[in-house]
Order: C-alpha cells, then structure tokens, then sequence
C-alpha cells in the first residue's frame, strides 16, 4: 500500500495518483464545527472495498487548505478541488473514462463516480451503481 505524506518523497512515476483531503477539518467560511469532504469520504469506501487498488495507485491525502500546493505542482492553478487522481505519465486511456487535461498538460480524473469507474475499467474493481 502506498500512501504519501505532504513531506514524503515524490510517487512512483509508474502509478496514476490519487489526492484525497484528510477528514475531520475545521473551514471558518462553513461556520464552527469540525468537516469531511463527502467526494472524498466516497472515495476512501471503494478504497475500503476494495483494499487492492492501494497496490496500484498512490494515495496521498492533504490538507484542505488552498492553495494546495501538491495538487497545484502537477496541475497548475487554477485546480480541480478532491478528489483527483492524476494519472500516470504512460497511462493509456481506458474506453470510456472521464479525463481531462490539465494546463500543465497532465491529464487527471475529479470527482467520486468518475475515479469510481475509472478504476473499475482499469482495474476490474466494482463501478459505481447508475
């Protein structure tokens, strides 16, 4: 399983990447209390399905925060918010993926459903139910 801290070496250039925010944080804009970001809390449960995706991508979560400078290294600013799994350099593009390109020329996958089927092409993970 690979997951990376914020301090931690570079990922492997051979794995896609998956950025997830880490739960329980505070957001002054959204009033007083402690947060998760449900995108992300989705995410992490096909994690939780299905544990052996953690062998084939890297995984690192982040602080909720912008600018997230981690996110923002591999896809410039403005970025999509998480999660987001940006993919492999030699990644070929699965039939039927939602992928975008980044300004920085990366290409990535956002949001729940997509990163869902996206690794369900690629993997054979289970897909999110329609």
């Amino acid at each position: 399983m690979a997951i990376l801290s914020p301090a931690s070496s570079a990922a492997s250039p051979m794995k896609d990447r998956l950025f997830l925010l880490r739960p329980d944080f505070a957001d002054a804009a959204a009033g007083d209390g402690v947060y998760y970001c449900p995108a992300c809390a989705e995410v992490r449960g096909l994690l939780d399905y299905h544990p052996e995706l953690l062998d084939r991508i890297d995984l690192q979560e982040i602080d909720y925060p912008r600018p997230r400078a981690e996110v923002a290294a591999l896809l410039g600013e403005p970025h999509p918010g998480c999660p987001v799994l940006v993919l492999a350099d030699s990644r070929e593009t699965p039939i039927g993926a939602n992928i975008r390109t980044a300004p920085t020329g990366r290409r990535y996958v956002d949001g729940p459903r997509d990163i869902g089927h996206y690794l369900a092409v690629l993997y054979g993970s289970a897909k999110p139910h329609p």
